[in-house]
């Protein structure tokens, strides 16, 4: 069995440093590197997490879709909304102390900043969720599937009647005892 708690932690953790990054710099952070460089770094593993997420996903229903000739086993868990965005703002407090760390400037209103990035956590949450919810559809159309290939073959290994055939004219039924005799003279 596989999970892939790793590949949404790592989504939630590079959102969350990405945005509260985001957050602290806000649209000027582009031009100066000590911001850009490490929003860039956890934008971009946030975004090869969601990828493997969604990868899953699609090979998931692709498994599901050759489940009657054969198949395997995978299963994720997925989290609620709430606890999604929970984790994001525990994500995203954890970057924001790593970057009042780096010496980036705290923010001058607490109260704009907050809303920031509480509304950032939020979306980043959704985005999550979303990839969390796919890959749980598809691991759910691989197991109904999987149940439809087993029964399939539980039909064909059930016990089957004999039906007896009639012999053409002039020949013995197949598999019948022939016996033996001597070879036919020349």
């Amino acid at each position: 069995m596989r999970t892939f708690v790793a590949a949404r932690g790592v989504a939630l953790a590079g959102l969350a440093a990405a945005s509260a990054t985001a957050a602290h710099g806000g649209p000027s952070a582009l031009a100066e590197p000590a911001w850009s460089l490490p929003a860039l770094a956890a934008a971009s593993a946030g975004v090869a997490a969601l990828l493997r997420l969604m990868h899953a996903a699609s090979a998931t229903r692709s498994l599901a879709a050759r489940a009657r000739r054969g198949a395997s086993r995978a299963t994720h868990a997925p989290l609620g909304f709430a606890e999604t965005a929970a984790v994001m703002l525990a994500a995203q407090g954890c970057a924001h102390v790593a970057l009042l760390a780096a010496g980036a400037p705290a923010h001058p209103g607490q109260v704009a900043a907050l809303a920031l990035h509480t509304g950032l956590a939020l979306l980043g949450a959704a985005v999550v969720r979303a990839a969390d919810r796919s890959l749980t559809a598809a691991l759910a159309e691989l197991a109904a599937a999987i149940a439809t290939a087993a029964e399939l073959l539980l039909a064909l290994a059930g016990p089957h009647r004999l039906v007896p055939v009639a012999a053409p004219a002039g020949r013995s039924p197949a598999g019948a005892c022939r016996g033996r005799a001597p070879p036919a003279a020349a």
